[in-house]
């Protein structure tokens, strides 16, 4: 019997690592102590790892050690930001800078 092809890049840290890759390229304003990339991170985080909201996400990430330990292993979110924070610097982004990830996704879906 032949072997399951698995394909990396589409497993889930495959997934994730190409998202950070994208994210890293939308310009970032200087100044901010955590970096844009942590934020989108910090959003696929939320919907990936099923919280029912922001501010569970905040407890989470505050008193639990697993969870900041997921967030930094499976996410690469050095810094997660609190949800105040969180809303203030993903408002301001334009839904177009984020199209190069979708494009990217299911150009590796197909």
């Amino acid at each position: 019997m032949r072997a399951p092809f698995f394909r990396k890049d589409l497993s889930a840290e495959g997934l994730l690592r190409t998202a950070r890759r994208v994210f890293t390229q939308i310009p970032d304003v200087p100044g901010n102590e955590i970096p844009l990339v942590d934020h989108l991170m910090s959003g696929l985080a939320v919907f990936g790892l099923k919280y029912p909201s922001l501010l569970q996400f905040e407890r989470d990430r505050q008193e639990t050690a697993t969870t900041r330990a997921n967030l930094k292993t499976l996410y690469g979110i050095e810094r997660a930001p609190s949800d105040t924070r969180f809303r203030e610097r993903l408002d301001v982004l334009e839904p177009s800078q984020l199209r190069p990830l979708y494009t990217r996704l299911f150009g590796q879906l197909q």
